[in-house]
């Protein structure tokens, strides 16, 4: 059924244009193709309404009208058509550029010309240029702060590195210093113990010098009672070399045969123990320098001052020794080296003469004492250092009356001294001084010069 009353056709029959679209200046104007003509009278059905919109309209009859399209138009049938629901077939969709005021440029063509075109183009590379500088401004100084964090970098390696080289060098140093200062600890006691040993040595010196002027005083009188106790060793083996016969004295004379020297009892007794005499003291003092009248001995205490005292005290020890002692205990109870050269010198004696006897006890007594004095002056020759040197002469050395003394000069006052003959008894180096050696000499006269004895 068809309403009572339609809707009024539109006020305004010519369509308004639609709004102008901004553009944007980098894009060029686009012109969409015209539709074709049967497009144009196509028209959109009627929308139909709903029968309670109707009746519930306005009051006063008010139509429902569409405010802005202005093309809308009500049927017969009730329903409403609407021309502007969707742009229309025959309007053209346009882009056109703006200028930088918002005004649209129309061309009175509908496709934009060249000019419009590269004019685009180029205001859109001067928009661009100050991003373009600022961004390679921007990159310059990345680039520089890049560059600046590198050097920044490879110096704190380098930094790094000598931090740790210093570091390890200081802990080199820190090392070398304790092995110096335990080295430098390590000196200072040396020096302190050196110190020590200098003032014990100074102190030591000073009573080894008393000691030894002690020394030299009992040296002396030693060597004097040796050579007593030789001679009279000596008498006693010519008192029993009588009750021996003739064999002992072709022995002698054989002795004496180097020397060129001739002894008989029966005409010259003195001659006789002079010679013998010297015979003892030769087997005596050989290798009196040597350790216990031994060759080539070793040193049993390596540190002189210790050797020499310990000398010394065995001085000390077998001075009292007296012959009541020895028979009752023997020699190796006082002393284990002085037995030995005991044993050693009466073989060397024994062997010498040719003895095939026992020897008495004033005999054996005779050749303790000598034996006992030899053997301290040994000692005490030993109790000093550096030892106090033997001194020996050989035959046919010129009387030198400095280190020698004649022992027959009393009896041959009118003769002179010539040569050495042969060293009844040797002497002795004292510091500055000299004991002299005993000699026997071959004599010339002053007159003739002729030798004789």
């Amino acid at each position: 059924m068809a309403p009572s009353s339609s809707t009024s056709p539109s006020s305004s029959s010519s369509k308004s244009p639609p709004p102008p679209h901004y553009q944007s200046p980098q894009f060029t104007p686009i012109q969409e193709c015209e539709r074709e003509e049967h497009d144009e009278d196509e028209k959109h059905h009627p929308t139909p309404l709903h029968q309670d919109q109707r009746s519930a309209g306005k009051p006063n009859g008010r139509k429902i009208s569409e405010s802005d399209s202005g093309g809308a138009s009500a049927g017969e049938d009730g329903s409403v058509s609407c021309n502007k629901c969707r742009p229309h077939a025959r309007e053209k969709i346009s882009v056109v550029p703006v200028d930088n005021n918002g005004v649209n440029k129309h061309s009175n063509s509908s496709i934009a010309s060249p000019n419009g075109i590269f004019k685009s183009i180029f205001s859109s590379l001067t928009r661009k240029s100050p991003r373009s500088s600022a961004d390679a401004l921007t990159t310059a100084r990345e680039e520089q702060w890049k560059i600046a964090v590198a050097e920044l970098s490879h110096k704190l390696i380098q930094a790094t590195r000598k931090r740790d080289e210093a570091v390890l060098e200081a802990s080199r140093l820190k090392h070398t210093m304790a092995e110096l200062e335990k080295k430098l600890n390590k000196l200072e006691i040396y020096c302190h113990n050196l110190k020590s040993g200098l003032e014990e040595c100074s102190f030591r010196k000073v009573n080894h010098h008393g000691a030894n002027d002690k020394v030299v005083e009992h040296f002396l009188v030693s060597v004097s009672e040796a050579r007593s106790s030789v001679r009279l060793l000596s008498r006693s083996l010519a008192m029993q070399l009588r009750q021996m016969g003739g064999k002992v004295y072709e022995r002698i004379s054989a002795l004496l045969q180097p020397y060129d020297i001739k002894v008989s009892h029966s005409k010259n007794p003195r001659s006789l123990l002079l010679h013998l005499e010297a015979i003892l003291n030769k087997a005596f003092y050989e290798d009196f320098e040597s350790v216990g009248f031994q060759k080539n001995a070793a040193n049993q205490i390596l540190n002189p001052i210790d050797r020499c005292e310990a000398n010394f005290e065995s001085f000390n020890l077998l001075q009292s020794l007296t012959w009541e002692e020895v028979l009752s205990k023997g020699t190796r109870h006082f002393s284990e080296e002085f037995s030995r050269f005991c044993d050693r010198k009466m073989s060397e004696i024994v062997a010498m003469l040719g003895w095939n006897r026992a020897w008495p006890e004033p005999l054996l007594q005779a050749f303790f004492g000598a034996s006992k004095s030899v053997w301290l002056v040994h000692l005490l020759a030993t109790s000093v250092h550096p030892s106090l040197p033997i001194l020996r002469v050989d035959k046919g050395v010129g009387f030198d009356g400095v280190y020698m003394e004649d022992m027959a000069g009393d009896n041959v006052k009118k003769l002179v001294p010539s040569v050495v003959r042969i060293m009844a008894a040797p002497g002795f180096y004292v510091y500055g001084s000299v004991v002299k050696c005993k000699v026997l000499c071959r004599y010339y006269n002053n007159n003739n010069n002729d030798n004789n004895l």
